[in-house]
């Protein structure tokens, strides 16, 4: 098979979808050995970066891999052209699979209530997206629905290719906190990942002054981009919050390993890699019970309603005085993240890519 990829983002995106499409170029070099790619990038002089950290990827993709200009995509060759970003931006004239991980920008989720433009243009690029693809990828069954039911997709052209963590680095125990983490004496609980509204860390900041009031002096540790207004307002005024901002996936294991547990408080999300990502450190897992997230978590983290601060608070006042329930989710949480891998969502990814180009074929 002949592989087309929109790679505009490929070197900016190196989290979040850049993980995701990363792990699995690397699965498909090794399941199908005969596959070749051509991705289109947005400027010429992207080409040598990008071939550059293919190679450090794998040097089989790398090989295997032509670059083009994104001003080439409509007139590609390739059996199947996949969009990886969400959406269909410059369409191929060939059968085309996108990946649509969530659809928060058309949401009323993180804007004021008068972005109402902001929020129409993307209702219409994510409706034509579908209109425009021969089948839609996403990552859990939450999402699907989403999509059957705000872009009126027919579910026989959504598949379901849930992520995985397996790609973590081991050997956390040896690698060193970030230093005013390692300070600190006692417990203490983890947040990871962005700070849009969605995210709900409102409701984590309540639940944490909240323990406050109850005599827990525990901190909060935040890692990831730079800090909301609201963040930053609380960062010199609450004496429990720490932001450590990025950290290498090495010290990310470690800080899931070795906090209390990792919090993750979030309204709206497509997958919630963290929430996988700290099960398979070996870590303890409290997160709401909200879109995706209990497809993830399954029965090993604790859970609480996504605007309840006062429920949140109780589940981590159970997990600060009660280590043998702390043991027992990271062991569930263990047995959890083993049920996910990226060679199975690399499979059921390339068997869709196979069935649209076979389907073309059939029709020329």
């Amino acid at each position: 098979m002949h592989l087309g990829i929109e790679a505009t983002k490929m070197l900016g995106e190196r989290r979040g979808i850049g993980r995701y499409v990363r792990n699995l170029l690397r699965q498909f070099v090794l399941q199908r050995p005969a596959m070749r790619f051509t991705m289109y990038v947005a400027r010429a002089e992207e080409r040598a970066p990008l071939s550059a950290l293919l190679g450090s990827w794998d040097e089989a993709l790398g090989a295997r891999t032509t670059i083009a200009t994104i001003d080439a995509l409509p007139d590609s060759d390739a059996d199947v052209v996949w969009y990886p970003w969400n959406l269909i931006t410059t369409a191929a004239r060939r059968p085309m699979v996108v990946s649509t991980l969530d659809l928060a920008p058309m949401l009323q989720l993180d804007n004021p209530w008068w972005r109402v433009l902001r929020r129409l243009k993307y209702r219409r690029r994510y409706r034509r997206t579908a209109a425009r693809a021969a089948a839609i990828l996403t990552i859990s069954e939450f999402i699907k629905r989403d999509i059957v039911e705000r872009l009126r997709v027919d579910p026989s052209r959504v598949t379901v290719t849930l992520l995985s963590a397996d790609d973590m680095p081991g050997g956390a125990a040896t690698v060193p906190l970030p230093e005013q983490v390692a300070a600190i004496a006692g417990p203490w609980f983890l947040a990871v990942g962005g700070q849009e509204k969605r995210k709900n860390l409102h409701t984590l900041y309540q639940a944490m002054a909240l323990l406050h009031a109850r005599g827990l002096s525990v901190p909060l540790v935040q890692c990831g981009p730079g800090m909301s207004a609201h963040t930053r307002a609380l960062h010199g005024a609450a004496p429990w919050l720490m932001h450590v901002g990025y950290v290498s996936d090495a010290q990310l294991v470690a800080l899931y390993r070795r906090a209390t547990a990792l919090v993750c408080p979030s309204r709206y999300e497509g997958f919630g890699l963290p929430v996988l990502e700290a099960m398979r450190a070996g870590g303890a897992v409290i997160c709401a019970d909200a879109s995706s997230l209990p497809e993830v978590a399954g029965t090993a983290a604790l859970r609480f309603p996504w605007n309840d601060a006062s429920a949140l608070a109780d589940q981590m006042t159970r997990l600060l005085a009660d280590q043998a329930l702390r043991e027992a989710l990271i062991a569930r949480g263990r047995d959890q993240a083993d049920h996910f891998s990226w060679a199975a969502t690399a499979a059921q990814t390339l068997s869709c890519f196979e069935r649209v180009a076979g389907e073309h074929a059939q029709r020329r």
